[in-house]
């Protein structure tokens, strides 16, 4: 879709802009002037005219997040439809405002994106399984007839799913994001940038998908009860198998390890989007699977480590172990061999 004519760009005059903040929002004044185009367009104009202008970097940009390198500035400026006459006035403007930022604060077109930024406008579904009312028990807030009957107790993995909506939503302001139980989806969630949470026994997609996408994992049920519990390798070096650790203290059953599932690939349901699939055998895994690329500290030593091995692969996943101590699950750090329990990826 080509952008709109542009408007008069003489009142914009970028030559009191000292910081990143003010270039950003002269930026997005020119955004704007253009016709609003969506960073879609802006990158699909971008490519017609040989420049690089990746979705995710320009959000970034016109955001204030981080500065623009000179030639990304020029590629903009020239989206917009900003006079060339105008060009010198606004490297100036750069300069001032990228002046002493940290190499890391300034935007390459060329840089791998969070994994879980997704490209602007595109709508996101996240959804997990619904417990069935049989494992309800007594507990009254999940009875639909009690006055105080709260949707968010009948949702199989609450604690991984509001941690990813909101990392996920915090990432990707431009974007519809959405979550749901997995008998709410309607026909059109199927078609977003699904994220799927929990193991296959709650969650019916997580059971398809193994299947599906031909991954070379399986799940053992928990439901009902048997024999082994665990995750399952078969490949040509023949089967493996990772189970959880568990003790027991008093008469309960106390989690000391669990296995985690974390697979990244082409949503079958549309190739322009992704499946990103977040599970563990039990729920406190599954937390750890939805933290581990999203941790402060760990989270992105763990992305380098995926864009080092997988590079720009979009079908790749990883068991790993999750340690739990006192309930606190923790993420796994990949960059740790103890950690990694498999791993697998299929060129594009």
């Amino acid at each position: 879709m080509p952008l709109s004519r542009p408007g008069p760009f003489g009142d914009l005059d970028p030559s009191g802009v000292t910081t990143l903040t003010q270039l950003a929002a002269l930026l997005r004044q020119c955004r704007v002037r253009a016709g609003n185009p969506s960073f879609r367009d802006i990158e699909r104009l971008g490519e017609k005219q040989g420049h690089a202008l990746p979705r995710s970097t320009v959000n970034g940009v016109l955001a204030g997040k981080r500065g623009p390198r000179r030639d990304l500035l020029l590629a903009l400026l020239d989206a917009f439809g900003v006079p060339d006459g105008d060009r010198a006035a606004w490297t100036n403007a750069w300069e001032r405002a990228v002046a002493g930022l940290p190499a890391d604060l300034v935007a390459d077109p060329e840089e791998a994106p969070d994994i879980w930024r997704f490209p602007p406008d595109e709508p996101v579904m996240i959804t997990c399984g619904r417990i069935p009312q049989s494992e309800f028990g007594s507990f009254a807030p999940s009875d639909r007839r009690d006055p105080d009957y709260v949707d968010l107790l009948t949702y199989a993995d609450p604690d991984a799913l509001v941690h990813l909506f909101g990392h996920i939503r915090a990432l990707n302001p431009e974007n519809d994001v959405k979550f749901a139980t997995t008998d709410e989806l309607q026909p059109v969630d199927y078609t977003s940038h699904l994220v799927v949470i929990g193991g296959s026994d709650f969650n019916m997609i997580t059971r398809d998908m193994f299947s599906a996408l031909h991954l070379p994992v399986k799940m053992s049920p928990r439901l009902p009860a048997t024999d082994w519990l665990g995750m399952e390798v078969v490949n040509g070096d023949g089967t493996q198998r990772f189970s959880p650790v568990l003790g027991d203290e008093y008469g309960a059953r106390i989690l000391h390890e669990d296995v985690i599932l974390f697979f990244r690939g082409v949503n079958p349901a549309d190739r322009r989007r992704t499946i990103t699939m977040c599970a563990g055998m039990y729920a406190r895994g599954t937390l750890a699977a939805a933290r581990c690329l999203t941790h402060p500290v760990l989270g992105p030593a763990n992305q380098a480590y995926l864009r080092r091995t997988v590079g720009a692969n979009r079908h790749f996943g990883f068991i790993a172990r999750a340690i739990v101590m006192d309930r606190m699950v923790a993420a796994p750090d990949l960059t740790n061999p103890d950690h990694r329990l498999y791993e697998w990826m299929r060129p594009e």
